[in-house]
């Protein structure tokens, strides 16, 4: 039986103390024998339960990003180099740890801003009006006949200063 573990308070204390460090469901359901499938249905019957998961995954976001900030912040290794006589000649900074820790940094956020877009995604917003803070007003009594004319007409009027 692949997923044996049936819902008791340790499990339930271990998942939520887990998910608040930054793990996910599925990682600590093949770890403790449970199925995400199981803990969302167990989440579904007990509302505190379901509470408690979601203040825990909150929590457990914020770990991950501050993770991703340490990742950033953490000085890249150094690649040393040796010269013929067996001496340390330079060092320089190893580019591909260097992409390393960018490539995980950046899925984490990606990660983040999927599972709670309002306070991890980035949304941009285009602010269509009038006026500062006024809506864009359409005027539906406009004579479209009369309209047309007047473009057509100007349109004429600047092909023939041509």
């Amino acid at each position: 039986m692949p997923y044996p573990a049936k819902k008791n308070t340790k499990l339930i204390e271990e998942v939520l103390s887990r998910i608040a460090q930054g793990e996910t469901l599925a990682a600590l359901g093949r770890e403790l024998d449970f199925h995400p499938n199981n803990w969302r249905l167990w989440c579904g019957e007990d509302e505190q339960l379901a509470i408690a998961y979601a203040q825990a995954r909150d929590v457990g976001a914020d770990v991950i990003a501050e993770d991703a900030l340490r990742i950033i912040d953490e000085e890249p290794e150094r690649v040393v180099q040796i010269d013929e006589d067996g001496k340390k000649s330079t060092s320089r900074i190893d580019s591909a740890g260097v992409a390393w820790a960018k490539n995980r940094a950046e899925l984490r956020l990606k990660l983040l801003a999927k599972w709670n877009p309002k306070k991890y995604g980035s949304k941009a917003t285009v602010d269509v009006g009038n006026k500062d803070g006024e809506t864009l007003k359409v005027d539906n009594g406009v004579d479209t006949v009369a309209l047309t004319l007047q473009l057509a007409e100007a349109l004429r009027a600047k092909g023939d200063d041509k």
